[in-house]
C-alpha cells in the first residue's frame, strides 16, 4: 500500500530516509492484519473488506499526496510496478482474511509467512536464476517442514 510512495521517496533528488518508511509499512501492513483479525473475533467479520478497501486507500492517497507536494511524480513503469504491487498486496490480505474466518490465526500468520518467503524463494531461482547456497536450500527445507508440522 506504500509502494508509490517508496518510489516517489526514493528517486530525483528526495531527501527522505527510505529505511523509515519500509520499517513504517512493515508495522502497517501487520496492523492491518492484526485489526482484521479483531474484527472477526469481535464478530465485526462482515466488515473486513470495507476495512481493507479503507486502509489501502489511505495508504495510496498518503503516497499521492506526497508525490503531489514534493512535486516528484513515478515514470510508467514504477505506476505499473506499484499498482502490480499494491493489488498482490491487497489480494493477499483479503485472501489472508477470508482464512482467519475458518481457521485460527495461530494457523493462518505461520503458514502465509512462510509460504510466503517458500514462493519468492524459488520464483527468484526459477525466474531471475538467482543461485542459492546451501543456506538458502536449507531455510527452504527447514521452511517447508515447519509449515507441514504447523498444519498437522
Amino acid at each position: 500500500n506504500f509502494n508509490l510512495y517508496f518510489y516517489c521517496s526514493y528517486w530525483k533528488g528526495c531527501k527522505i530516509m527510505w529505511k523509515k518508511f519500509i520499517i513504517l509499512a512493515f508495522f502497517s501492513n501487520g496492523f492491518c492484519l492484526l485489526a482484521v483479525n479483531a474484527l472477526i473475533k469481535l464478530g465485526m467479520g462482515n466488515f473486513f473488506l470495507c476495512y481493507l478497501l479503507v486502509f489501502y486507500f489511505v495508504g495510496f492517497l498518503w503516497s499521492f499526496l506526497f508525490c503531489f507536494k514534493s512535486r516528484t511524480f513515478p515514470a510508467k513503469k514504477e505506476i505499473i510496478i506499484g499498482v502490480v504491487a499494491g493489488v498482490s498486496s491487497f489480494s493477499g490480505s483479503l485472501f489472508m482474511t477470508l482464512a482467519l474466518t475458518k481457521i485460527p490465526a495461530t494457523i493462518v500468520f505461520p503458514i502465509a509467512g512462510g509460504g510466503n518467503l517458500i514462493t519468492v524463494s524459488v520464483l527468484a531461482v526459477l525466474i531471475f536464476k538467482e543461485k542459492l547456497g546451501i543456506r538458502g536450500i536449507l531455510g527452504i527445507i527447514s521452511g517447508t517442514i515447519g509449515l507441514i508440522l504447523i498444519s498437522i
